[in-house]
């Protein structure tokens, strides 16, 4: 009598583990299916914000005197490593030549549409500080069609706004999440403050008008 009413408990509880069983399968199998989406997700976004590379800068300042320092980087408080690159009109830039002047360093994208903003004001924020010794420099990474600029490109950006400070052809080399070979963006626009010193002072992501004044007047000072 006793096991036949325990056999068909026996039966249940057994019927019970092989339905938890499949229900954690069912659960691993939703967990794994969840995970790859998500994966799928973050590599779709990854195209909304700059991807970086490595630059291939040497740091090599033996022509300019006054870089009497051992080290550089992007971050805040360092001195920024140098560049050279194609301005509008086919000419070698390189950011030391701007030593003792207060450095606007603008990264834009051509098909971003707050970098055309900031681009609409480039000439009168250089011109409202004209004799203050600023310096505005538009460094482009990717033009209209999402490719490394060209010189043609830099112009015609510069003829568009009518910018007469340097537009410099650039490209994802520039670019660096660590900030040691390259520098940090999160965001398009992104702006970087540089001292006379050739100091980086402080950045801006995306575009502010009252911003980026307000950000060049704390420069000027610092």
């Amino acid at each position: 009598m006793l096991f036949g009413q325990t056999a068909p408990m026996i039966q249940a509880i057994l019927e019970m583990r092989d339905n938890e069983h499949e229900t954690k399968g069912v659960l691993m199998f939703g967990k794994v299916i969840y995970l790859y989406l998500m994966s799928l997700i973050f590599i779709g976004c990854a195209c909304c914000t700059p991807s970086l590379s490595e630059s291939t800068d040497t740091h090599d300042n033996s022509e300019y005197s006054f870089a009497t320092w051992e080290t550089c980087s992007q971050n805040i408080g360092d001195h920024p490593c140098n560049f050279t690159l194609k301005d509008q009109n086919d000419n070698d830039v390189s950011l030391y030549d701007f030593y003792g002047d207060t450095i606007v360093l603008d990264f834009s994208a051509m098909w971003c549409g707050p970098c055309r903003a900031a681009a609409s004001e480039v000439q009168e924020v250089k011109d409202s500080y004209e004799s203050e010794g600023l310096t505005y420099l538009t460094a482009l990474i990717e033009n209209s069609s999402g490719k490394d600029p060209s010189v043609g490109d830099c112009k015609d950006w510069a003829d568009t706004y009518g910018i007469s400070e340097p537009v410099l052809a650039g490209d994802r080399s520039l670019l660096d999440s660590t900030a040691v070979n390259g520098w940090p963006l999160e965001s398009w626009p992104t702006f970087y403050f540089i001292t006379n010193e050739m100091i980086i002072n402080t950045k801006l992501k995306g575009y502010s008008s009252s911003y980026i004044d307000m950000l060049i007047q704390d420069t000027m000072g610092s």
